[in-house]
């Protein structure tokens, strides 16, 4: 009987990962959890089942990890500090998501593993960065551009670099945001829901799917059925076509549960206008041709969520009760927009909305408010087919696919050092080595960035997954500005939202802005005054 490690058992991906493979019979599961109250209750729960194994323990400490992996076929790696946490802990997230990762990596070498394990990295559509109406459709190969102060998405490009050039039997998993049972209550202690655009293109995964994914793999690989050319590859992890929404659908969906709509709930100058994340993946059948999981939707989703909270419906003659009692707390958080104005956060406001007079000249009311799946255009209001724009038949035709720098018509096998050359231009640096040996993606080459930058990485890495230089691409500092004008594979992303004259850069400490706040109010709610908070919102 195989063994399958587990790291982030308490979390959402990952709990339903151990549920559904423990379910099967066919495999022991290990799994390990920090030493807190919840998790030693939840160790107790779990060890019922003489299957699973429990391990106490963390993967910032290396030791952990040797124990851990040791003799375990497959690691399944879905542990990370996620937002909102990880926007208050830029520290621990970045020693969690980043050095928890090369720990794992290093543990399964020391045990002399290489052959036996196979590594199974989680990683998240949030490397990617933001995208807007111009834009909607991406790709595994598309520049990885982690929006400003996302120490998260930052850690987790780090970490998945670390992974794709490891010496190990590999796999990369970009997840999607994921629609779980608890997420409205998870989300009603911070302003964390006003950072997702209105107008933000979504393509969602669910709890249940991304459970029923990881546990096909294993199932798959170990009866022999998976085939072999799924390794060392990325892929994006998305529930297809009727998963893809906007922002705005989105929340208006959750609070439909209550019986009301988003545009009740909320004013439309609360969300941000830019700097967030998320997509419609073009590709993201090819995860569910070789795994079978896309089998929830967003509207099943959300029905069968509506079944289990019957009782919401009773909010439903309320409206103004839940705006100002549920949501409009959340405005004074410090990690909401709103506090970000009325505390002079000008680096956040810059990043979030472009400007303090961007901001302003936003639309106070949704009949001004343009919204793409409303079929207006996000800048200008006029009409915008909608439907079309979500017709993967016209993704060519709508120009919406990005190009990144070669010849993609060409098989792996038919690569050459010529097509590399070719996108290390197309990157703003060039190849240094002469040679290589056709169609091998995997063997390191030396490259140059426009910094004069040199470093080791695959052709793979490069071509494929969208990294590139390790110093001068990797955040923080976020200043994708101006690399944008050194680098064409970045700057026909960049310039959907940002103009030629926004060069900002972003440090880590202009990422700790809110912190300062925590320390001083100890996460009370802000203290200005209320004519002044209002006045805002």
């Amino acid at each position: 009987m195989k063994t399958v490690f587990i790291t982030g058992a308490s979390g959402t991906m990952g709990s339903e990962a151990l549920i559904q493979i423990a379910h099967t019979g066919k495999f022991r599961c290990r799994i390990l959890l920090r030493p807190k109250k919840t998790n030693i209750r939840l160790a107790k729960k779990l060890q019922k089942n003489e299957l699973i194994e429990v391990l106490f323990g963390n993967i910032r400490n290396y030791d952990d990890c040797l124990t851990a992996v040791k003799g375990a076929d497959y690691v399944l790696h879905c542990a990370a500090i996620i937002p909102p946490a990880a926007d208050h802990d830029p520290d621990e997230t970045l020693a969690t998501n980043y050095l928890g990762t090369k720990n794992l990596l290093k543990a399964v070498v020391s045990n002399g593993q290489i052959e036996k394990t196979k590594f199974i990295y989680v990683g998240t559509v949030a490397e990617y960065g933001n995208r807007t109406f111009k834009h909607p459709w991406g790709r595994v190969g598309d520049p990885l551009m982690p929006s400003v102060f996302d120490i998260y998405a930052a850690s987790k490009v780090k970490a998945e670099r670390e992974v794709i050039e490891s010496s190990l039997c590999w796999v990369s998993l970009r997840q999607s945001g994921i629609l779980y049972d608890d997420v409205l209550f998870n989300n009603m202690h911070d302003g964390l829901m006003f950072h997702t655009c209105w107008n933000a293109p979504i393509e969602w995964a669910t709890a249940k799917t991304s459970g029923l994914l990881l546990k096909n793999l294993v199932e798959k690989d170990s009866d022999g059925t998976l085939n072999a050319g799924f390794w060392k590859k990325v892929y994006n992890i998305g529930n297809g076509k009727t998963a893809r929404v906007t922002g705005f659908e989105t929340l208006d969906r959750g609070f439909k549960m209550m019986g009301r709509g988003a545009n009740e709930i909320f004013n439309p100058e609360w969300n941000v206008t830019r700097n967030f994340h998320c997509m419609w993946f073009s590709d993201s059948h090819i995860l569910n041709d070789y795994l079978d999981f896309q089998h929830e939707g967003f509207e099943d989703f959300f029905a069968r969520l509506e079944k289990k909270l019957r009782y919401f419906k009773l909010g439903k003659p309320f409206p103004h009760l839940i705006k100002y009692f549920a949501i409009m707390p959340l405005l004074r958080t410090n990690n909401a927009p709103v506090f970000w104005i009325t505390h002079n956060l000008t680096k956040r406001v810059n990043a979030f909305f472009g400007s303090i007079e961007a901001y302003r000249a936003l639309a106070r009311s949704w009949d001004h408010f343009p919204l793409m799946c409303k079929n207006q255009n996000p800048e200008t209001g006029a009409f915008w087919d909608y439907e079309k724009m979500k017709d993967e038949s016209l993704l060519v035709q709508n120009g919406f696919l990005l190009n990144h720098g070669y010849d993609e018509t060409k098989k792996n096998e038919e690569l050459g050092i010529e097509d590399i050359k070719e996108a290390a231009a197309f990157r703003g640096g060039k190849c240094i080595s002469k040679t290589m040996t056709r169609g091998d993606m995997y063997s390191p080459l030396q490259w140059q960035c426009h910094n004069g930058h040199c470093f080791e990485a695959s052709p793979y890495l490069v071509l494929k997954t969208g990294h590139w230089c390790p110093e001068c691409c990797n955040c923080p500092p976020w200043n994708f500005g101006e690399l944008a004008k050194h680098i064409p594979f970045y700057a026909q992303l960049w310039y959907d939202d940002h103009g030629a004259g926004e060069t900002e850069s972003y440090s880590a400490q202009d990422g700790r802005d809110i912190l300062a706040y925590e320390k001083r109010a100890r996460h009370n709610l802000s203290k200005l005054p209320k004519n002044d908070f209002l006045e805002v919102c």
